[in-house]
Formats: structure tokens, C-alpha cells, sequence
């Protein structure tokens, strides 16, 4: 019973994750533990979210197997099933990114400013200077409905959506907002 409780806090309520890697500095540093909560979050302009980067393409890897059962789409047990031998690409990879601009926003990049619907976002945890890294994202973009725009807050050091394979994110590629910081102990405190 203890199990099952602890999965159901962990798959519905909340999750402790780990920071890999520096795309989040200032704000967030390599090793750095964050609570995350899942239920009911809608993702809003400067959230801290953890995504699953391979998302889309672990949904279109379950189509393909759906078609070539002559099936609309796998059910969830079948996916369940297929989770275990899924090819490289589509596991679950997991990024910690701040969303930009939600669905019907408009996000450009001009002169290292980040502009959503033309207003220049007031970014004071950047750390670098922020450039389009992929010649085959054009500016500005429309966020599509059910989508969010996010980069990491280490501009020159991110993978984020200004990166054609990642970019715009679906919400339900979003694990989670993460709240609170609980490791290293003597950084404890909110996430903003």
C-alpha cells in the first residue's frame, strides 16, 4: 500500500528532480535538487518547468507502431508496454527551462532582446546574451495552441526552443512547475 501511495504522490502530485547541466545558470546550478508539482499546473509566462524533451517524438514513434497495426493509436497499456524497448531517441530526457510565452503569443529576438507580443521582456536572470541558434527557426514565431516557448535562462548555453529540434513544447510534455529548491541546504527557497 505504501508503494502504491508513494507512486500515485509521485506520478499525479509532486517530484524531486535534479538539475543536470548549466543551461539554467544563474538561476539554477548543476546538482541543484527542485520539488516539482504536477497537478492541475498550466504553464504562465516565467515559469520554471521541467519538460520531457523526446516527447513528441516518443508520440510519433507510438503512431507509427499504431499504424502498422492498422490501429488510430496504441492504448496506454501498449504504450506502457512498448516503453521498454523504445529506441534512444524517444526515452525520456528531461530539461529544466523557463517558458517565454504561452499559446497565441508572438516571441521575437532583436538585438539580443527577447520581445513577446512586441514588448521587451524584463529578464533580469538572464545570464548571456540572447541570439537565435538555429537558422531554420524564423522570427518572429506565433506560439501554436496547446504549446509553450522556453529557453533556458544561460542563453549562450542552452538547448531550448529556438533549437528547431526541440522547439515549440507541448504542455503535455510538461512534467511539472518547479516551487521550491531543497538541495544544496543553505540555497533552500522558492524558484523564480
Amino acid at each position: 500500500i505504501a508503494v502504491a501511495i508513494a507512486m500515485l504522490i509521485k506520478g499525479f502530485l509532486f517530484d524531486i528532480v535534479k538539475v543536470d547541466g548549466q543551461s539554467m545558470e544563474n538561476t539554477l546550478f548543476h546538482n541543484n535538487r527542485l520539488i516539482v508539482t504536477k497537478l492541475g499546473y498550466n504553464p504562465h509566462q516565467g515559469d520554471i518547468v521541467i519538460l520531457d524533451s523526446n516527447y513528441t517524438r516518443r508520440m510519433e514513434y507510438f503512431d507509427t507502431l499504431a499504424a502498422r497495426e492498422g490501429k488510430e493509436e496504441l492504448s496506454f497499456f501498449e504504450r506502457l508496454g512498448e516503453s521498454f524497448s523504445l529506441p534512444q531517441s524517444c526515452k525520456k530526457i528531461y530539461y529544466v527551462k523557463r517558458v517565454i510565452a504561452t499559446e497565441g503569443q508572438t516571441v521575437d529576438i532583436r538585438d539580443g532582446v527577447v520581445y513577446v507580443d512586441d514588448e521587451p521582456l524584463d529578464e533580469p536572470y538572464v545570464k548571456g546574451t540572447t541570439y537565435p541558434t538555429d537558422i531554420s527557426v524564423e522570427y518572429p514565431v506565433t506560439v501554436n495552441e496547446g504549446y509553450v516557448f522556453v529557453m533556458g535562462d544561460n542563453r549562450e548555453h542552452s538547448s531550448d526552443s529556438r533549437v528547431s529540434s526541440l522547439g515549440q513544447v507541448s504542455e503535455k510534455a510538461l512534467l511539472g512547475k518547479s516551487q521550491l529548491r531543497v538541495f544544496p541546504f543553505n540555497q533552500i527557497g522558492r524558484t523564480r
